[in-house]
Parts: C-alpha cells; sequence; structure tokens
C-alpha cells in the first residue's frame, strides 16, 4: 500500500480532497502494480531522481481526477511534446549529457479538482481539447513532486515553498498558460487568496492585471498550483527561484515583473522601490512593487541597467554565445560533461568544436561565465 504524508497531505492538497486521501493511495497503490507504476514508485520515492525524457514519453505523472461528489480516477499519461517548458540540471551523475530535446523530468502527483457543471459534463463526453463554453468555476489543479508525500524531509511550519501558478483554457491545459513563479514560507492557499483580493482591488502587477482580463473575457478553465520545491534553506530557494524565472524570461506567458531571487531584491534596492537596507521577506516582495505602481500611474517599471543585465547569469551566457563563430550553451555543457570520461579529440567529434575551443573551456580560460 503507497501511503502519503497526512501531515504534507492536508498542508498542501485543495481542502475539498482531505477527506478522500484513502482513495487516493488505494488508486496510487492500484496504479503502482502497473509495470511502468513499480517505475515511477522506485524513481519516485528518491529526492531528486529524475526520469529522462525524449518526445513521445510518457511524463512521469499521476493524475488524479475529481469531478464533483463522483469517484476519483487517474487520468491517461501525457506525452512529452516538443518545446515543452521547462527548466533544469543539464549535468548529471552519469556523466552523460542531455541529447537533442531530451529533459529530465522528477515523478510528479498532481489533483485535478472540478466542480463547475459545463467542465464536468466536457469530461464526461471526453471534451479533452478546445475551450469549454459556459464554464463559471475553473477547475483546481495541484501539482506537487512525489518525494514530498512519498519521503518529505521537511515539516510545514519550518518550511519556504517555490511555486507556480498557471491559468489559461483549453489546448494549454494544464501546464502551457500564463504562470507567475513565487515564494512563501505560508500555505500557497493563503498566499493565493492574497492574490485574489489584489485582483479585485485592481492592482496593476502584470499577474493581477492578466488575471482579471482573462477572467472578464472568461478565457479560464483552470488554475493550475504547481509546487516547484520546499526547503528551510532561503538561500537556495532564492537561487531555484532565480533559475526558474531566469530560464524563462523571453517566455511571453511569463508574469513576473523583476528578476527572481536576490537579483529582484537588488532591483527593487537599487532603483529606491524598497529602501537600502530595508529587510523585505519573499512575501513582501510583490507588495512593494504594487505600491509603487499605484503611486507612480501611467509609468513603467525602471529598466534593468546594462550592468544588472550582466550580473545575470542567463542574459550574460546568452550575449556570450550569440555569434556564429562561439560555441552554444549545449556544446559547452556537453564539453564539461565529457572532459572527465575523453581525450580532447573524441571531444571534438562528439560536439563539433575545436581542439582549441575544448581546451580553453576545460582550463576554464574561455566561456567560465556560462553555466
Amino acid at each position: 500500500m503507497v501511503k502519503l504524508n497526512r501531515v504534507w497531505w492536508q498542508h498542501l492538497a485543495p481542502k475539498s480532497m482531505h477527506r478522500r486521501l484513502g482513495e487516493v493511495e488505494k488508486l496510487i497503490s492500484n496504479w503502482c502494480t502497473t509495470a511502468y507504476g513499480q517505475h515511477w514508485l522506485k524513481s519516485a520515492r528518491q529526492p531528486g531522481h529524475m526520469l529522462r525524457l525524449l518526445p513521445g514519453d510518457a511524463l512521469p505523472v499521476v493524475h488524479l481526477v475529481a469531478l464533483g461528489n463522483r469517484p476519483i480516477f487517474i487520468a491517461p499519461q501525457s506525452s512529452l511534446k516538443v518545446g515543452h517548458r521547462f527548466v533544469g540540471p543539464d549535468q548529471f551523475e552519469s556523466g552523460r549529457p542531455l541529447v537533442e530535446n531530451e529533459i529530465p523530468v522528477i515523478p510528479w502527483i498532481r489533483l485535478d479538482v472540478v466542480t463547475d457543471e459545463a467542465l464536468i459534463m466536457g469530461a464526461l463526453k471526453m471534451q479533452l481539447t478546445g475551450h469549454v463554453h459556459g464554464v463559471k468555476s475553473p477547475s483546481t489543479l495541484f501539482s506537487i513532486p512525489a518525494h514530498y508525500l512519498l519521503a518529505p524531509k521537511q515539516w510545514p511550519d519550518k518550511a519556504y515553498a517555490l511555486y507556480q501558478h498557471i491559468f489559461g483554457m483549453g489546448n494549454s491545459y494544464p501546464d502551457d498558460g500564463y504562470f507567475y513563479v513565487g515564494i512563501t514560507k505560508r500555505r500557497w492557499q493563503t498566499r493565493w487568496a492574497e492574490h485574489m483580493r489584489a485582483v479585485e482591488n485592481g492592482s496593476k502587477l502584470a499577474f493581477h492585471r492578466k488575471f482579471r482580463e482573462e477572467r472578464a473575457a472568461s478565457q479560464i478553465t483552470y488554475v493550475h498550483h504547481k509546487l516547484m520545491g520546499i526547503t528551510d534553506d532561503l538561500e537556495a530557494l532564492y537561487d531555484s527561484e532565480k533559475d526558474l524565472i531566469d530560464g524563462h524570461w523571453d517566455d511571453l506567458r511569463r508574469l513576473n515583473m523583476i528578476p527572481g531571487g536576490k537579483a529582484g531584491l537588488r532591483y527593487l534596492r537599487e532603483h529606491s522601490i524598497v529602501r537600502k537596507g530595508e529587510i523585505v521577506s519573499p512575501d513582501e516582495r510583490e507588495g512593494a512593487l504594487g505600491e509603487w505602481l499605484s503611486n507612480h500611474q501611467g509609468k513603467r517599471l525602471p529598466p534593468m541597467s546594462l550592468g544588472e543585465r550582466w550580473q545575470d547569469e542567463a542574459w550574460a551566457a546568452a550575449q556570450i554565445c550569440s555569434r556564429s563563430d562561439r560555441l552554444s550553451v549545449a556544446q559547452i555543457a556537453a564539453i564539461r560533461e565529457l572532459a572527465g570520461h575523453y581525450q580532447p579529440g573524441e571531444i571534438a567529434e562528439r560536439t563539433g568544436a575545436s581542439h582549441q575551443q575544448i581546451v580553453s573551456v576545460i582550463s576554464g580560460k574561455t566561456y567560465a561565465r556560462v553555466r
């Protein structure tokens, strides 16, 4: 029998799912008797363990769906598609670099709570793509890396959470809608309620404005709360937030207005949005931005200076690798991965880089800023 941690379940899952923990555990237990389920469970019980996927491979997500008060069921697995929105590591203990279109994915547990009659009727009719008309209450999705429920290392009262809020309709379900990344030490439900109050109160922040606009246009049929990480190490979480936002900086669906992590705090101070030396908690950054926008009606946020951009590792790497005669980020990562196992000649054949380029990368003389 697969057991999920009850404390974390009640802290994180939508309240309507709390009483159905036993039903969820039974469904997952039965699913894990299949060949793929056994493979999934073995990986899911190991924090940080990833499955390397290529387009067409099944995504390691147990997707539970509750249509009103009907029995919960597990939806068929989706497969990885080219262009899947993803930010993650490119270096592994095996030393084997990722090939083209390959990405590493951890096992997930996902809950989809549907209460809207139009959505329920659409699901019962197997209307799984396209826009469902007449939706009054979007479905609520909650996703979490499986190991946090199977083998938690922290407890709610001491942990910060990194999350995404994703929303949209139709074919963007469930991961490809507009998204916002944040950090909180409180329940994500509490933080979400604050976001919704800001939406109702006319907040000028991009996240709140876009949600308000899409809702008014009946363009929201789902809201997906995706927990990306839990830790009591705020510094590590700031780094993860920065990487996640940096990795999606050019994505037009991104609703974060400033960089993540300490880069965002630095931006707030350098542009006098908060006072130098003022201690700002993760949950307070957004309020400071909102207050600035309210006090400067019609003005845009100050642009990042060139100096600030060069402190952004992702931006710096893009500039360094932008010319046609330069190595790409993927080539540099592959050279570093292969350096411990092969001679420069073999690495040259595998990556297309010259012998001199390879030696310079390995020695750290060139591309040191590219990670």
